[in-house]
């Protein structure tokens, strides 16, 4: 399905390619930093007369608009922000024809005219350029991926200008934007500081150490996947999700809308994507690994019978030494390495507290 457009817009590819030099003649701004799949900074050029506006920054999404000083100049909205579907896709250049029709067709589930084609920044980054045309509006959506995010350019008219439809030069300013667009790592590797701060994660807590206090944590996570590929998968596909990969020897819906496969994988919906479970519990795996110190204030709450590994009636309160012998005994069963630990993550990726849940699959 890669569709090829009008001539403005087929000039638009060429004019990627062409418009490098701009990153050597403007200065740059920040848009912010992102620190999910490693740490890096967002920066570009400015086109003349128009100026950054951020909206929202956070570690996982940034949001801004570039704004002109004339009222009646086209509106440049960048987004930003992290999809768990491609946590492990590099460049937008590195998905598969099938990934990118499946893409393409997000675009066309929106607007069935759409028109699309694709380009290249200067630094070799591929496009996804959507052209949404209409004889009284239009505007041009740009998409691409660097390290798990999805970076979409929204170039609109103004709501005062009298024309809504975009000129060629209009294009060509919106093109020298991209060109300029530059992701600068740090050469940082995951820490997973930015990634788990202030959130609770289901958390795997092993490898205690008494002479440094500390204790391995792998964080675990789910990675739904979008409804556009569910819907498409038939028999003699390989189903795949993050690390899990299965071939499908058979597939039904439920009454309820589910999806089942090989009787053991259920697929349930929610909005426009799909959460994987197995036996009766979320597909989840590890998301990031840590070294963490325990706190003196950590809160322990214990759903399990430190005996008998049986469900509590009662949840009980261990203090952090009690908890410290818990996580050095080796007959411990279930122990703290299981996947029903929940921990809570202060803004400092500090450990708030931790709580083991009963759950029948342990």
């Amino acid at each position: 399905m890669m569709k090829k457009i009008i001539a403005v817009a087929l000039s638009l590819a060429m004019l990627l390619c062409a418009a490098s030099a701009m990153a050597e003649v403007h200065g740059k701004v920040t848009l912010g930093s992102l620190s999910i799949n490693g740490d890096f900074t967002l920066q570009c050029g400015l086109p003349e007369g128009y100026r950054l506006v951020p909206k929202s920054v956070a570690p996982d999404q940034i949001v801004s608009q570039i704004q002109s000083e004339d009222p009646n100049a086209p509106i440049m909205q960048v987004s930003v922000a992290y999809d768990e579907q491609y946590y492990d896709v590099e460049r937008l250049n590195d998905l598969n024809e099938e990934e990118l029709e499946r893409l393409e067709q997000t675009y066309i589930d929106d607007d069935p005219e759409v028109e699309i084609t694709y380009g290249e920044t200067g630094y070799g980054t591929l496009l996804l350029v959507a052209r949404h045309e209409t004889e009284t509006f239009d505007f041009i959506s740009f998409f691409s991926i660097y390290r798990g995010y999805c970076i979409e350019f929204v170039l609109t008219p103004s709501q005062t200008a009298e024309d809504k439809n975009l000129t060629d030069e209009q294009l060509e300013i919106c093109v020298h934007f991209l060109t300029d667009l530059d992701f600068i790592p740090t050469g940082a590797t995951v820490t997973g500081e930015q990634a788990i701060a202030g959130r609770t994660f289901i958390t795997n807590l092993s490898d205690y150490d008494p002479e440094t206090n500390t204790l391995t944590a792998v964080v675990m996570h789910p990675i739904p996947l979008p409804e556009a590929q569910v819907e498409s998968l038939q028999a003699g596909d390989t189903f795949t999700d993050g690390q899990l990969e299965e071939v499908i020897e058979t597939i039904e819906t439920t009454e309820e809308g589910d999806i089942i496969i090989n009787d053991s994988i259920v697929l349930v919906k929610d909005d426009k994507e799909y959460h994987v479970y197995m036996y009766e519990q979320e597909y989840i795996e590890p998301y990031v690994e840590l070294k963490l110190e325990i706190p003196d204030g950590l809160r322990i709450t214990d759903n399990i019978d430190r005996e008998s590994g049986e469900l509590l009636e009662e949840p009980v309160t261990y203090t952090v030494e009690e908890f410290k012998e818990m996580l050095a005994d080796e007959n411990l069963t279930p122990d703290f390495a299981t996947d029903n630990v929940w921990v809570a993550f202060n803004v400092n990726c500090e450990m708030v507290s931790v709580e083991r849940v009963y759950t029948p699959a342990q």
